[in-house]
Formats: structure tokens, sequence, C-alpha cells
């Protein structure tokens, strides 16, 4: 399969109903958490130029505009980037589709580089992680979030009851299907397919690295920006806000965490 015309293919077809079928990113507790974390970012930085990697329909370009700052949005869903165009008029907002691999964009352009959610779509992330840094301006800033931490995949009994706690049960999967539209559409017919008889790993999303033998590895990332000459200035832990379980996550977020997000800062 060729995985970056699936993640093409795929993020065309669902870009309508994104936003509606991603609550665990649309909801008020990690919008607000997103939002003073780019926040952060954008503070050190006067007027900066920024590239949202993989924007999709602009959960991070939405957000740096109202920080004042000048926006790229890259994805290889085209019709995500119209969708974003059209929902935000700005003079500092330019799209820019690409092929999933080379950034059509010079070297040292961007003050910050920002991906949400990406990585475990892409074949090789590490060289995707490359072409952030030949993008990115000596002292610039790149953000990796939204993905899956090491606890994830060995989980404490904190994080085990948590996932037992907010885990979405089939009728609640069948709900939103139909509150989406999909139930019944072509893609979803062709997932149970692809699913029961082909790859039992097929994802209709395009995830990739998504499994307790094959997702990202922190210490690779680690490795190569060192090679590459960049920092990490922080690295956090935290639990993924889930509405199912909102009662329990004040006290869940203290005892576990399951997502990471990274700066790293090109020296």
């Amino acid at each position: 399969m060729n995985h970056i015309q699936h993640n093409t293919d795929s993020h065309d077809k669902i870009a309508d109903v994104y936003d509606a079928k991603h609550t665990e990113i649309y909801n008020k507790v990690e919008q607000t958490r997103l939002f003073n974390l780019l926040k952060h970012i954008s503070d050190k930085f006067q007027n900066p130029r920024v590239l949202d990697y993989g924007a999709s329909t602009g959960n991070l370009s939405t957000k740096f505009l109202q920080l004042g700052c000048t926006v790229t949005a890259c994805d290889v869903s085209v019709k995500s980037l119209n969708l974003l165009q059209q929902k935000i008029s700005s003079n500092k907002l330019s799209i820019q589709p690409f092929d999933g691999e080379t950034l059509p964009i010079p070297d040292s352009h961007f003050d910050i580089i920002a991906t949400y959610s990406v990585l475990h779509h892409i074949p090789d992330y590490i060289s995707a992680i490359g072409e952030m840094i030949r993008v990115c301006k000596k002292g610039g800033i790149i953000l990796i979030d939204h993905e899956s931490n090491e606890q994830h995949w060995q989980p404490n009994e904190a994080l085990k009851t948590w996932f037992q706690l907010s885990k979405q049960t089939r009728l609640e999967h069948i709900q939103k299907l139909i509150k989406t539209g999909e139930l019944f559409s072509l893609e979803f017919a062709k997932t149970v397919y692809m699913k029961l008889f082909i790859n039992s790993r097929y994802e209709r999303e395009g995830d990739i690295h998504v499994w307790e033998d094959d997702h990202i590895e922190w210490q690779q990332i680690r490795d190569f920006l060192q090679q590459n000459n960049c920092i990490i200035e922080e690295e956090h832990d935290y639990l993924l806000y889930n509405i199912k379980a909102k009662t329990h996550y004040e006290k869940y977020k203290h005892l576990c965490t399951d997502t990471k997000y990274m700066i790293i800062r090109k020296k």
C-alpha cells in the first residue's frame, strides 16, 4: 500500500467531518492546553513565521493566527487546506500542498515548525523531522505534539484503568458514525472489508505507527536530533483528555500519562 497516497485520499474524503470525528482534539480541555502551549512558543519570537506541518483543517493554524503569527499551512490533503482557507480569511495565512515527503520550501525559512498528531501517519517520520529541521531557521523552534508516549505502550495500573474508563463502546462508535454520516458510506464498507479479509491493521485515516510493535520511537527521535544540531528544550508527558471519562480526568491526569509533546531548538 502507498501509505502517503492513502493518507491523501482518506483525508480528502473525511475533511468535511474531520473536526466532528475527533472529539479527543476538539474539546475545551485539549483546545485550551494547546492554545497555551502555542502561545508559550510564539512568545519566544517577534512576529514569527510559522509552518503548520500536516495542518489538516487548521487546528494549529487558527491558533497561531490568533496569536499574530504569519502561517503557512502544509498538508497532503488539498481539500482540508481549502476548507481551512474558507474558514479563515487572512492575508497572514497561505496554504501549501505537498507530496508528503519533500517540503517545497527553501532552507532556513521558518521561525517555528509545529506538527500535531501527524508523525504516526508518516511511513518515514524520521525523514519528515529532517525536513522540518531543514526549513527551520537557526535558533528556531520545532514542536512535535500529540503522539503516544512510552507509558502508553507500557501502562501502569492507573493508565490501564483510564483506558477502560475512556474506551469507546461499539454502540458509541456506531452513534458517532451516524452523526458524521459515515456509517453507510462506501469508505466505511471498504474499511470493514479490509480489516476482515485483507489487513487487520488497515486504518481508514492512514494511521500506521499505532501498534504495540510499531509506534513512534522517541529515543530514535532524540538520537536523530542530537546528530542534526538540535537540542530538546522541553519534553512533557500528559494525559490526553477524553470527554467520556471527564468526571475522572482531574484525578487520573496526576497518576498517569499517555501522550507527549517535545519542543526542539535548532542550534
